[in-house]
């Protein structure tokens, strides 16, 4: 069981860009990769109460993983960690890059 209280978005309007800090991770269920980096930012969290932690099923919702890609200028990549801090992107990482201590920055 997950220490992190994850927000499952169904679209773009569930996501509220304006809080001090937010995480969304895309992840594919289908990857092994994706399914182990997860694991392993789950092992790794630390309390973090004023952050809110969004996860995104590429699958199931690609048409809001591709819109977060574009609205945020970045490749879509899965697994792919992106840290928003006030509407901004200020860290994004994918695959074996994607560690815990890059949201304690």
């Amino acid at each position: 069981m997950s220490k992190i209280k994850w927000i499952e978005p169904n679209d773009n309007n569930d996501i509220n860009y304006n809080d001090d800090f937010i995480v969304i991770f895309k992840h594919s269920y289908r990857c092994i990769i994706s399914r182990i980096v997860l694991k392993k930012f789950e092992f790794d969290y630390k309390d973090f109460s004023n952050i809110k932690f969004y996860l995104i099923d590429v699958v199931k919702n690609k048409k809001l993983s591709n819109e977060l890609s574009s609205y945020f200028n970045v490749n879509h990549e899965s697994p792919q960690l992106m840290v928003v801090n006030n509407g901004k992107l200020v860290h994004n990482s994918s695959h074996s890059n994607i560690s815990f201590k890059n949201i304690k920055k």
